[in-house]
């Protein structure tokens, strides 16, 4: 039945199926594990990635800052060097400052010309070397140099901080050349990294004042022309904690613990927060110099660079996982759909529609049984088939039996009325009509010996055998028949009314007793009522003989209501037969329910 089917199909689309079954083995087995291991790959790769990065920064940062020591050293070197050339080529000789002596501006230009041999050696053509003595003369590599403003040099900072040292280093971080001093050639207006080492001689009876060396900033630490990537920040950090950019402007103040942390370089990563950023920091010293190179990467630029690239292969990944998953879910699909029409026509089967048949493609295992399906349909349609044929052939012999007995008990009763009346009564004329009726009976048995007969010759049989119970029973049992012409020709079980009718004489245990016959067609399907003023069956009864109406098995004897049932059902199907139901007025009502036919069938 479709109900049926239907709820057999629905089961198995629900989560019993084999198909829900392989596609929850695909997702569970193969899809979900696959996430799980590409969302811990791309969790881990950012700490990789972000160790990865640290670690090449620092290595950056350490070149970056071993470079800078080292420029420092050769600065510091310059001046030593200048120091001992000085030594050795005046001694303890008083140096003649006067440019308007011969012998002092051959001495001057000699100088000039050994400060430039030591730039160019270890320092570039961008540095300046100079010679300041303690009352602010000055010898210089500097071109264009304004000798006239010699006396205002000893007032710049790093000269006093020079003098203060006594021979130690001071490192003036940065430092912008006075326009009233000069500038180089190639470094016009620049900021330096300026060094000024104070020198004398034991045996000098004059202070010769600093040696100072100055390397533009850029150089010192090593920027390239193009400069630092937008998302790094190279800068200086001092001992009090403040972290400068190269050319001397303060971008933050650290903690002191931010500021340890920083000093201490190594492999282990480290991030530090400044106001609501954090960034990736690599620190290194300078020891020359007595400062720390710190590069600060931001990193949500950082991130945002990662989460990028990340993104375009997760995008990549889950596409080519996506369609892969998608093929393996249709070829389960495609391989399922046979087992799926198998599935429906075992329902239809079971509802008893044995001509499906279920379509074999291929030779592989699922063919194979789709091909042993049909061949059992088969098998069993023509078993069914023959079963049947052979039911009906039984049922035929048994109703023809029936039909050549013609109710002994009723033939019997009125041989016995003829008798009598043909006794007491001083006339023939009931007897010869009830004989005259009987024989018209035993005519219509015997002569008729097809399974259909129409409702109009159901009824004239019915109405013969009226006319003999009327006779035995005076008039006392009435029959109404109140059937639409249209209907009259309509075909139905031969000898389908009168055990009905007969039932209700005999069962209904009242006299007079009525009995009315009605006919209608709702649809495809005519009701016959036959309905009778009689004392009725109790609710009880009426339950039993409706659950015996509906059982396939139910041993029968006689031609009354069950074997009409069953005879009806087995020509005309399981949704027709015999209804029992009580009126309101009282009595008996049995409806009978066959198809609206027309032709008769033999």
């Amino acid at each position: 039945m479709p109900g049926e089917e239907a709820a057999i199909t629905g089961s198995w689309r629900g989560l019993r199926s084999i198909r829900s079954k392989l596609i929850a083995t695909v997702l569970i087995v193969i899809a979900l594990p696959t996430l799980i291991v590409l969302y811990d790959y791309f969790t881990t790769s950012v700490r990789v990635v972000e160790q990865e990065v640290y670690a090449a920064n620092q290595s950056l940062v350490e070149q970056a800052a071993m470079t800078i020591n080292d420029t420092a050293k050769r600065m510091i070197q310059a001046t030593y060097l200048l120091e001992a050339d000085m030594a050795q080529s005046f001694g303890s000789n008083t140096f003649n400052w006067d440019y308007g002596n011969a012998e002092a501006m051959g001495a001057i230009f000699q100088i000039q010309k050994k400060m430039g041999y030591l730039k160019d050696i270890l320092l570039g053509n961008s540095a300046f070397i100079g010679l300041v003595d303690a009352e602010g003369s000055v010898v210089t590599t500097l071109n264009n140099f304004n000798r006239g403003a010699t006396g205002t040099i000893i007032r710049e900072p790093w000269f006093t901080a020079g003098m203060e040292l006594k021979g130690y280093p001071y490192w003036e971080r940065v430092y912008r050349l006075p326009a009233n001093l000069g500038y180089t050639e190639n470094a016009p207006d620049k900021e330096f990294i300026l060094l000024s080492r104070s020198f004398a001689f034991e045996s000098s009876i004059r202070n010769w004042g600093l040696v100072i060396v100055a390397i533009p900033v850029s150089q010192f630490y090593g920027i390239p022309s193009k400069g630092l990537p937008d998302n790094t920040q190279l800068l200086v950090l001092d001992k009090g904690g403040t972290l400068y950019d190269i050319y001397g402007k303060e971008q933050y103040s650290l903690t002191p613990e931010q500021a340890e942390d920083s000093r201490h370089s190594g492999s282990v990563m480290r991030k530090l927060t400044l106001g609501k950023e954090t960034y990736l920091m690599n620190a290194a010293s300078v020891p020359q110099v007595g400062l720390s190179i710190v590069s600060l990467q931001r990193m949500g630029d950082f991130s945002a660079q990662l989460d990028n690239s990340r993104t375009k292969s997760i995008a990549l990944f889950l596409l080519f996982f996506g369609v892969g998953i998608i093929i393996v879910i249709y070829i389960l699909l495609r391989l399922t759909k046979p087992l799926y029409a198998l599935v429906r026509s075992m329902s239809r089967v079971g509802s008893g529609n044995f001509s499906t048949k279920v379509e074999v493609r291929g030779k592989d295992e699922i063919a194979l049984l789709g091909s042993h399906f049909n061949k059992m349909v088969a098998q069993l349609e023509e078993l069914i088939h023959h079963v049947a044929e052979e039911q009906r052939q039984k049922e035929e012999a048994h109703f023809q039996a029936l039909q050549a007995q013609i109710n002994p008990h009723f033939l019997f009763n009125t041989l016995n009325s003829i008798k009598l009346m043909a006794m007491l009564s001083g006339t023939n004329r009931n007897v010869s009509d009830m004989i005259t009726a009987l024989g018209k009976l035993m005519e219509f048995s015997m002569k008729q010996n097809t399974l259909f007969v129409t409702l109009r010759q159901e009824l004239e049989y019915l109405e013969l055998y009226m006319s003999l119970q009327k006779i035995r029973y005076h008039d006392d049992v009435t029959v109404a028949v109140q059937v639409p012409e249209a209907l009259l020709d309509c075909t139905v079980l031969k000898f389908t009314l009168q055990p009905l009718v007969e039932n209700s004489i005999i069962h209904g245990s009242k006299l007079p007793l009525h009995i009315r016959i009605e006919a209608e067609c709702p649809g495809q399907y005519i009701l016959i009522h036959i309905r009778d003023n009689g004392k009725g069956v109790s609710e009880e009864t009426l339950r039993m003989i409706a659950n015996q109406l509906q059982q396939d098995h139910v041993k029968t004897s006689g031609i009354g209501l069950l074997n009409v049932d069953r005879r009806i059902k087995i020509h005309f199907g399981q949704q027709c037969g015999i209804l029992l139901s009580r009126p309101e007025a009282g009595g008996l009502q049995v409806t009978v329910r066959i198809p609206y036919r027309k032709e008769l069938e033999g």
